[in-house]
């Protein structure tokens, strides 16, 4: 502790490092207010739409969901038992401030993109204590990077949430924190499940002792959560994982932007068993390469999340911030795969241009010859996602990700 206040001193003692980072975040809370006021403008771009289609499309068909929950928490109803959820519980409870803000788009907006000004601090203060440069230029990147504002500020999704909780058991396991990695990514995958993927990595980072501890930190964790809303709430506590084991198979090639889900609008349904099959064999195959090969965390944690990306079925764009709240750090060292994840984001947000919500017209067609171009936009985005995994395969160690104590 001593040491870490005479770090801070330190930096704060530094004039160019503080400049510096002031300036980023100037910068980026500048343009984050010009983007809301520009969304405010066209009413979140309801009115874009509207015009485009010439039809009342609804937008951010997410908000009324959102709002429904945290209006029932501050009335004090029980999630699960009072109302109907499909996501983990913590989510819901982290979303109240925009409840309090007025619940409206924009306290929604504000909000988001809170957590991502929140994600990009916490990787600038961890990672300068390895490297200064290369904590300013991820955070930057992760901030400033269009997946991030169009995620908070134009799509107003829940995702920026989950960036927080994939990118920060990773800072610490890179500090050498793996316990504290672990109860962070549980905390995580009962905020959204993305998360959950990180527990198996934080552990096989650690000594036996020290995983024997870390689960019964995982499991008490996970009981004083989930305890409670299952004595209360019973088995309609238990429809939310239901849910998500449903949107791995043949349910979730309802809507989506994944090759299967173009595919399946196509004629073409791959069935859920198999799916399901290449999912599940994909993340253990990816856990056990990572573990044989000592990779990094970093590299880890794309590499755990790379098989939701091939074989989940409902996949959005806004997804992509998830992969990119590591990638940001990888891109300190190859620039390459920033841009690449950047890439087959915007591929896959042009997919969702071809898609039909709510009964309404797809904002681009998608019928007869022009089916082709969906499909080969979506298998190009996929094949990217493919590239980045061996690509990083094939990368030499990074000692710079390392935590101090190695595994």
């Amino acid at each position: 502790m001593r040491a870490e206040i005479q770090g801070i001193s330190r930096w704060l003692g530094d004039g160019t490092a503080c400049r510096r980072v002031a300036s980023l975040f100037t910068f980026a809370l500048l343009f984050y207010a010009l983007l809301m006021a520009a969304m405010l403008a066209t009413d979140f771009g309801a009115s874009i739409v509207h015009d485009i289609s010439d039809e009342a499309v609804r937008t951010h068909p997410d908000i009324p969901f959102y709002q429904e929950r945290t209006e029932g928490i501050l009335e004090g109803q029980i999630p699960y038992l009072d109302f109907y959820s499909e996501s983990p519980p913590l989510i819901m409870y982290l979303m109240l401030p925009a409840a309090l803000m007025g619940n409206t788009v924009a306290a929604y907006a504000l909000m988001f993109s809170a957590y991502a000004f929140i994600t990009a601090g916490l990787i600038y203060a961890l990672l300068r204590r390895k490297d200064e440069k290369t904590a300013l230029f991820a955070s930057g990147f992760f901030l400033l990077n269009p997946i991030t504002w169009t995620t908070a500020v134009i799509f107003v999704q829940d995702e920026t949430v989950v960036a927080l909780f994939y990118a920060l058991p990773v800072l610490l396991l890179i500090l050498g924190r793996a316990q504290g990695a672990t109860l962070v990514a549980t905390l995580g995958a009962l905020t959204k499940v993305f998360s959950a993927v990180l527990v198996p990595l934080a552990l096989i980072k650690q000594s036996a002792a020290d995983m024997k501890r870390s689960i019964i930190y995982l499991a008490v964790a996970g009981a004083a959560v989930t305890l409670p809303l299952l004595l209360v709430a019973g088995e309609r506590f238990l429809r939310f994982p239901s849910y998500y084991l449903r949107q791995t198979g043949e349910e979730g090639l309802q809507e989506g932007i994944s090759v299967w889900v173009v595919l399946h609008d196509s004629g073409i349904t791959f069935p859920g068993f198999i799916l399901q099959a290449l999912f599940v064999f994909g993340t253990l195959y990816c856990l056990y390469i990572i573990w044989k090969r000592d990779i990094d965390s970093v590299r880890g944690a794309f590499l755990l999340i790379l098989p939701f990306f091939l074989f989940f079925p409902k996949i959005y764009a806004c997804y992509y911030i998830i992969p990119l709240a590591v990638v940001c750090i990888l891109a300190t060292v190859d620039i390459r795969q920033g841009w690449l994840l950047t890439a087959a984001a915007l591929l896959a947000f042009l997919v969702q241009l071809f898609q039909s919500y709510d009964g309404a017209p797809s904002l681009l067609p998608s019928d007869g010859i022009w089916a082709l171009l969906p499909l080969t936009i979506a298998l190009s985005w996929q094949l990217i996602m493919l590239y980045m995994g061996v690509t990083m395969l094939r990368m030499g160690d990074v000692p710079l990700f390392r935590s101090p104590e190695g595994r």
